[in-house]
């Protein structure tokens, strides 16, 4: 027979499981709108910390997938590489909570109707004004300018949802 705080603890822990797995699922259902207002409520925020964590190596990766995107051939290799921008923004923060949601966010970018979405809206002249600013961002973390690389992180999703979702 199970003890009963053994048992309690079983019955707890299945419980959170398939709490975490439903929620889960719903994350994974999320829309674009939804998941861009998530991004731009967090996203902000993340380049600000990066300011005061990250170190000169991280900001040089994070340089590096800048200059890979703007770079970038076809929409494909800049999505990729935009992506991968964002992620070493999040990594350099030294969050694991931030960097996990990052991690989720992006999965659930790569699914069909974001990717149905992107490519009606993203244009060459789009791709050069988002690599634009990337740099913002990139330029106010390599100067330590909190206030600046939230702002420019700001603008630059703001952009994205008025593409995504022209009023």
């Amino acid at each position: 027979m199970i003890p009963q705080a053994k048992l309690r603890k079983i019955v707890s822990t299945a419980g959170t499981t398939r709490d975490f797995i439903d929620i889960l699922k719903r994350l994974s259902g999320a829309s674009p709108a939804d998941i861009l207002a998530v991004r731009l409520i967090i996203e902000p925020q993340a380049a600000a910390a990066v300011v005061s964590s990250a170190t000169g190596a991280d900001i040089k990766l994070i340089r590096e997938a800048h200059e890979h995107a703007v770079n970038a051939d076809d929409l494909a290799s800049f999505e990729r590489w935009d992506a991968e921008l964002h992620s070493r923004i999040y990594t350099a923060t030294r969050n694991e909570l931030l960097i996990s949601l990052n991690n989720l966010l992006g999965d659930i970018r790569n699914r069909a109707p974001w990717i149905r979405l992107k490519k009606k809206v993203i244009t060459e002249a789009k791709r050069r004004e988002y690599c634009g600013h990337h740099e913002e961002i990139v330029e106010a973390i390599a100067r330590r300018d909190s206030e600046g690389a939230s702002e420019a992180m700001n603008r630059h999703l703001t952009v994205i949802i008025e593409d995504l979702f022209p009023r």
